[in-house]
């Protein structure tokens, strides 16, 4: 009799258990849902593989090409500093060469109103002798410049008249007057220096290429002339301004070793110095 209630009790619990595991069963498969539906939604959210793929490449190719754009910017920073500080030379050895020449005026001046003449020399070799030249020879070493004029005008005329037209900004007309007095007198005092102003005339205008081909002009019919070194650094000024480093800095040096001392010979040691190199 004392087991007959312990299994009914038994009996009891059986479907009591299986209802409770039926529901458990049925909110662990709703829940495995939800998490099913999470996942799909995040895979829809996220970008393919193909996609990030193309953001990669495209921030590699910004990158190369930000990169290239910093290089090139810096390169003609660079440039544009090498034609700013070779221009500064340039109007440094202007200004100079502008001292020199007020000062030779002036001492034209003085020997024009004391009346003394130089003999006359040849305009060319075997050649007669021009009439023109016994009249001032010596005043033409003061005077600078240059324009086209008459035949009758002196020496001293043609390159002060040249001179003028230089310093007005007149740079065509007056390498037309450094010109004439050249061919006209081409063995005077100031035929070199008349050479030299053209070869100034020509890089106030921009023309690089003839400018230097001048200058070259100067210290081979000119090698003892007191414009060498001015020609020589005009050279190396040039050559930085064509963009050939390598050339402008070899005749800067030059100028440094071959003429000591002087103004141009400075203003080179101080242009390869802005370069980031020490001549001693």
């Amino acid at each position: 009799m004392g087991r007959l209630p312990a299994l009914a009790f038994t009996l009891l619990l059986l479907p009591i258990a299986a209802c409770t595991s039926s529901e458990d069963m049925t909110l662990l498969h709703r829940e495995i849902m939800d998490v099913q539906q999470q996942v799909e939604q995040l895979n829809q959210s996220m970008p393919d593989k193909q996609d990030l793929d193309a953001v990669e490449r495209q921030m590699q190719d910004f990158t190369a090409q930000t990169t290239r754009s910093n290089a090139d910017l810096s390169m003609r920073v660079e440039q544009l500093q090498e034609q700013i500080e070779a221009l500064h030379a340039s109007l440094e050895i202007t200004t100079r060469r502008l001292e020199q020449i007020s000062q030779e005026l002036a001492g034209a001046r003085g020997v024009s109103m004391s009346g003394s003449v130089l003999p006359p020399v040849t305009a060319a070799e075997g050649s007669t002798t021009l009439p023109e030249d016994s009249l001032a020879a010596g005043v033409a070493a003061g005077a600078a410049g240059g324009a086209a004029v008459s035949g009758s005008s002196a020496p001293d005329e043609v390159y002060r008249t040249a001179y003028e037209d230089y310093m007005r900004g007149n740079y065509d007309l007056a390498a037309q007057g450094f010109q004439e007095y050249r061919k006209r007198w081409p063995n005077t005092e100031m035929s070199d220096n008349a050479l030299y102003w053209t070869g100034e005339c020509l890089d106030a205008q921009d023309k690089t290429d003839e400018a230097l081909q001048v200058f070259n002009d100067v210290l081979e019919q000119y090698p003892a002339s007191d414009k060498a070194a001015a020609a020589q650094l005009k050279k190396g000024l040039l050559y930085l301004k064509l963009g050939d480093k390598a050339q402008g800095v070899l005749n800067l040096q030059y100028v440094v070793y071959e003429y000591p001392g002087t103004q141009e010979a400075d203003l080179a040691r101080e242009r390869l110095g802005s370069m980031g190199m020490t001549i001693r």
